[in-house]
């Protein structure tokens, strides 16, 4: 993402017009994306978390044929893998002393786990997917803590030298370039909560100190190509006081600016996340000049809160349509923000268990289910699998993201949209989203010349509006002849969003 925020946020205001009175007077009906609306020169693109399958037994052979061809449709830029160390380190010995430089230990990845992680890092490796690579935790648990690294988290001395050992095994020795990011630990704001599940005592400076040492222990081993996420943090308020500790003290030591946001419908319905972050990028960017640029705002896992079943760690409004489209909603703010990249959670429910008495159930977050034959476990697609889909292929990596003045909650807080070129300037298309409750009517039009592209695919998606072929994806409510550089006029039905492009997606 080459074009900084300031400059974004510059373009934003002064595509805004006043009226003789001195309102805001924009043209809500007849909508052109023009160069000065530009506000990403190269997008990210979109992910998904990925995570290694700790309980094959409970797939088959039908499971992974309905893995990789959903993985293949849904075609990621990005996913987020996340592994333990326990599953690889071994024969701990802390010599019987204090001295935590003196433990010593040993890898073996010849198990199941490190079977399962080799066959995702492959799969990315293959189909050109990038990963961010990290540990949930510390190595130890709350009743088996022999590792006694809880109490400094990532400043612990030996979490740097696994973390370098591991990476190095993957990406040196295993030849697994895919990997493009470490994740300095799983949401560490949240470990920080006295009282949390997790009850670690981690704070900023601890994770900086982590941080610092993970870079050095990596750059010994040749890995400098390979980023520090920066934050891995959950929610704005924690996200802001860890991206104020990373401006001020290792701005150097990260590769972007990275979050987790599970947000209410309130915030997403009335377009307070477009907002929201407008105002922690000035609060940012005023720290270091280098977000957004050179270091990239990245969100790293992403969901609704409506619906969450702590019990089970679930939503129970997954199988929604509607979740598909206040999703759709999400990622339009936060490109409109100068968002670089949201990863999704998450992919597949069998991916995460739910370890409670005994009973392991599948958290229900993901876009489907591939356990193996109880039907019980909602094998088919969900449908924002179908609305993922539309966006992780128009909005595919380095393509030209335009903004509109018609996204301002002051001009209209039910409706959003967005322009897209793609990198060589040959397709693209625009999303808008209607949040209202009434059918309403606009025109677009890109003003970016785009050749040779002279017919257009349209995608309706909202309650009874998604076709599906006969392979059980999207496909097109309506093709027709015409052009991205000509007005087009469309109805967009309440609580619903369209997607037209150049190509089928």
């Amino acid at each position: 993402m080459k074009k900084t925020l300031f400059l974004m946020m510059s373009a934003a205001l002064a595509s805004l017009t006043l009226s003789s009175c001195g309102k805001t007077s924009v043209d809500t009906e007849n909508i052109s994306f023009a160069e000065s609306d530009l506000v990403q020169s190269s997008y990210g693109g979109l992910g998904v978390e990925w995570g290694v399958y700790e309980d094959t037994d409970k797939l088959d052979a039908t499971s992974w044929l309905r893995i990789y061809a959903n993985m293949a449709k849904l075609h990621p830029a990005r996913i987020r893998c996340m592994i333990n160390y326990d599953w690889f380190v071994e024969n701990f010995d802390n010599k019987g002393d204090s001295d935590k430089t003196n433990d010593t230990w040993t890898y073996n990845f010849a198990n199941k786990w490190g079977d399962n992680l080799a066959l995702l890092l492959r799969y990315c490796q293959t189909n050109n997917i990038q990963v961010a690579l990290g540990s949930w935790n510390v190595v130890g648990t709350l009743t088996d803590d022999v590792w006694n690294m809880m109490d400094e988290c990532t400043a612990d001395v030996r979490w740097a030298k696994m973390s370098a050992f591991v990476m190095d095994y993957l990406v040196n020795k295993q030849g697994f370039t895919c990997i493009r990011w470490f994740v300095n630990g799983n949401e560490p704001n949240y470990l920080g909560v006295k009282g949390s599940s997790k009850n670690y005592s981690n704070s900023l400076s601890k994770w900086i100190t982590g941080v610092k040492a993970v870079r050095a222990a990596l750059d010994a081993k040749g890995l400098t190509s390979i980023g520090i996420v920066g934050g891995d943090t959950t929610g704005l308020e924690g996200t802001t006081s860890y991206w104020e500790g990373i401006a001020k003290q290792i701005p150097d030591k990260v590769s972007d600016y990275g979050a987790h946001l599970y947000l209410s419908n309130y915030y997403i319905d009335g377009g307070y996340v477009l907002e929201n972050l407008n105002t922690l990028n000035r609060d940012i960017h005023a720290l270091d000049s280098g977000y957004g640029s050179t270091r990239p705002l990245d969100i790293w896992e992403s969901g609704l809160l409506d619906g969450k079943n702590n019990e089970t760690d679930g939503n129970s409004l997954i199988k929604t349509v509607t979740y598909g489209v206040r999703m759709a909603d999400f990622t339009l703010q936060t490109a409109l923000a100068g968002v670089n990249s949201v990863t999704y959670w998450d992919f597949d429910d069998g991916m995460n268990f739910m370890y409670a008495g005994g009973t392991a159930t599948p958290k229900k977050w993901g876009m489907f289910s591939s356990l193996a034959s109880d039907q019980a476990y909602d094998q088919e697609l969900r449908p924002w699998f179908h609305s993922s889909c539309l966006l992780t292929h128009l909005m595919a990596p380095g393509s030209k993201i335009y903004g509109s003045a018609v996204n301002s909650r002051n001009v209209n807080p039910d409706f959003r949209c967005l322009g897209v070129v793609n990198a060589t300037g040959t397709g693209g298309g625009f999303v808008a989203i209607n949040r209202g409750t009434s059918t309403v009517t606009k025109k677009f039009m890109l003003s970016p010349t785009i050749q040779g592209a002279n017919k257009l695919y349209l995608y309706s998606f909202g309650e009874g509006l998604i076709r599906l072929g006969e392979d059980g994806f999207v496909k097109p409510n309506e093709i027709i002849e015409g052009s991205l550089n000509k007005w087009l006029s469309v109805s967009l039905p309440a609580n619903s969003f369209l997607v037209v492009s150049t190509e089928v997606l």
